[in-house]
């Protein structure tokens, strides 16, 4: 007996990222690029089936940040659901209301506009547990640079510039900056196939635990999780067949060693479109600003027919507690038998 799985694309982006937005607000950031990519579609938010939106009430300086978001997303009078986690679940999120029958068609965005905070770290130190680490005022920055030093294990580093937290330097961590990201998911048969940026092959996420002596803060065991449950589903879309793979994490000192440690091809092109200090966004959101990255790569792919296969990969959480990766292809997964 043969089954037929139709298969879940992205067909629609919309993207704003600088380091300093002073002339529009969150709202009307988020107005923007949603209103963006609906008109590259000829399409209306009322040709939506849901909304999903990846949002943080501390990040947003907003109490219930559903509330003011939902009106410029679209969302009013709609299916629409927030996730607090990270972007990258709001994005895992859609596919799976398509895949689960939910929805044919949703828009899924996330945003963070830190310059609107007096003291964006501060908004990080909320995720902190009470009592010891937000006494010491962890964040992303000091997280990410206690797990480069276990990458250097005792060795000496030396720099062209000074360190924010050692051994980081501000060309190793993500660049900071407002930012606004649409994806627009669909089922197949309700677009033109062809018209698709990339169609979703998998994804998978896990979580390690919080604590940050519980765990091996060089061993990225979230991800390895994530990928082993994409590689025991889908053979073609685990890392051994990446042909790219854009990476969000937390310090370059992090991509280098998730580089070595999962089983990529030697020619993988890891964060083609650049490095982390290049880009203008926030920790909430950098994870699906890489994923879209991959998409354009898919979308991108010098050799039309040929099979192209690029994943993304964003974590949430102090020192990569969380991981989920997501994988996409210019051609859909063959039905099985």
């Amino acid at each position: 007996m043969s089954t037929k799985q139709l298969g879940i694309a992205v067909i629609a982006t919309a993207s704003v990222e600088i380091h300093h937005e002073t002339s529009k607000s969150l709202e009307e950031m988020i107005f923007e690029t949603s209103k963006r990519a609906l008109n590259s579609l000829g399409l209306s938010a009322d040709d939506m089936d849901a909304f999903v939106l990846g949002g943080n009430d501390q990040i947003d300086g907003r109490i219930i940040s559903i509330m003011p978001s939902t009106g410029p997303v679209g969302g009013v009078n709609h299916d629409t659901t927030m996730i607090a986690s990270s972007s990258e679940h709001a994005l895992i999120y859609g596919y799976l209301r398509i895949m689960a029958g939910q929805s044919k068609r949703v828009l899924v965005a996330s945003w963070a506009k830190p310059s609107e905070s007096v003291d964006p770290d501060r908004a990080e130190l909320v995720a902190a547990e009470p009592y010891l680490l937000r006494a010491v005022g962890m964040n992303e920055t000091i997280s990410a640079a206690l797990q480069a030093s276990r990458f250097l294990n005792g060795n000496a580093v030396d720099a062209d510039e000074k360190f924010v937290a050692w051994p980081l330097t501000r060309k190793d961590l993500p660049g900071r900056g407002d930012s606004v990201h649409v994806v627009i998911l669909a089922q197949e048969g309700s677009f033109e196939v062809g018209s698709q940026f990339a169609w979703i092959c998998d994804a998978g996420w896990s979580t390690s635990s919080y604590e940050l002596g519980a765990r091996d803060l060089a061993d990225f065991e979230s991800l390895k999780i994530a990928c082993n449950q994409i590689s025991q589903r889908n053979l073609d879309s685990a890392p051994e067949n990446w042909n790219a793979v854009e990476i969000g994490a937390s310090s370059e000192y992090a991509v280098r060693a998730i580089h070595e440690q999962l089983p990529l091809k030697a020619d993988v092109v890891v964060n083609g479109t650049g490095s982390l200090s290049t880009q203008f966004t926030s920790p909430f959101v950098l994870g699906l600003s890489r994923m879209m990255r991959a998409i354009d790569a898919v979308k991108n792919a010098s050799t039309p027919g040929e099979k192209y296969v690029a994943a993304g990969i964003g974590f949430n959480g102090f020192a990569g507690q969380g991981a989920s990766v997501i994988v996409f292809s210019n051609i859909k997964d063959v039905d099985n038998d």
